[in-house]
């Protein structure tokens, strides 16, 4: 209990952009696989930091009946009550969004990030296969037949176009525990941030597929219902790739639901190499406890995360 209670009074509120490059470098030191740069500042995003060893974010999930709740503690700093400290503040957050589940992301090579999401509740409930493709030579692939693609740099008018064609059904497709909770306005805001890299193929007019290009990453891969098995995925695939060899880009990621076997084959056909999962695990945001209304009662205004409350 002592260890809890050192732990609940060393949080603070990450807020600075050094404090958001500690909390990038903590949680690439808990979870090596994760991404480098600092999270994103958000309205209703509550980050937090224990010293120079923990922190953690509470935020809205694209899942439309979660908060998104990320714990990472330095392998070195466990078992000392860090993380139960962070998830108890966090979870605290979280009950603003009224939202009845938390959900987050593990590693599935991490035991201990396995463990300690269980402990609380949390059962896997999807699986995300990362897969990566190093970038070489790539040379544009022929042109499909009565199918013309453009770049959203060309024609930035289309990605919104591209998410009433085919890019809410795509979101509705990605087979998930619960369904999305993305709108237009997240569409354009999160995807083809890369318009360079971002492909729209159109038919007679039509848009019939979309491929987004995020920094290294790709964004959503999506083409019409009715267009489906004509190779429009694999094409717009395989012009990012000669997009990133032309801009030097050194290697690309993709992510894609594990039962989503159309995509998978698409990207192991074109050469991407299949990592560790990534595991989704959901369960009950837990109901305050009597002890925790009590430290909350008593804590000085000063220990308080300004404006999360």
């Amino acid at each position: 209990m002592e260890g809890d209670a050192k732990a609940t009074g060393s949080i603070r509120v990450a807020e600075s952009d050094a404090d958001l490059q500690l909390f990038a470098r903590i949680r690439l030191a808990a979870s090596p696989r994760e991404w480098p740069v600092p999270p994103r500042r958000e309205p209703d995003r509550l980050m937090l930091l224990w010293r120079d060893v923990g922190c953690g974010l509470a935020a809205r999930s694209d899942l439309a009946d979660s908060v998104t709740v990320q714990i990472y503690v330095d392998p070195a700093a466990r078992r000392a009550g860090i993380g139960r400290a962070l998830w108890d503040r966090l979870t605290v957050h979280a009950r603003t969004f009224g939202r009845p589940f938390v959900f987050c992301t593990v590693d599935e090579q991490s035991a201990d990030g396995v463990a300690f999401a269980a402990r609380r509740g949390l059962a896997e409930v999807a699986r995300e296969v990362e897969a990566r493709r190093r970038i070489s030579h790539e040379a544009p692939p022929a042109a499909l037949p009565g199918i013309e693609v453009v770049t959203i740099a060309e024609r930035p008018e289309l990605l919104e176009a591209a998410w009433h064609a085919v890019g809410a059904d795509g979101c509705a497709d990605i087979p998930l525990p619960s369904p999305l909770s993305m709108t237009v306005e997240d569409w354009i805001e999160e995807e083809a941030t890369v318009p360079d890299g971002s492909f729209v193929a159109i038919e007679d007019g039509r848009i019939v597929g979309y491929a987004g290009m995020l920094k290294d990453e790709h964004g959503l891969t999506t083409v019409a219902r009715s267009h489906r098995g004509r190779g429009i995925a694999t094409h717009l695939k395989l012009r990012q790739l000669a997009w990133a060899s032309a801009a030097g880009v050194p290697e690309l990621v993709s992510y894609t639901q594990g039962v989503n076997h159309g995509m998978r084959r698409v990207n192991e056909k074109l050469g991407y190499r299949i990592q560790p999962a990534w595991l989704k695990m959901q369960g009950p945001l837990p109901a305050i406890q009597p002890a925790m209304r009590s430290r909350r009662a008593s804590r000085s205004s000063s220990e308080s995360p300004p404006s999360h409350r």
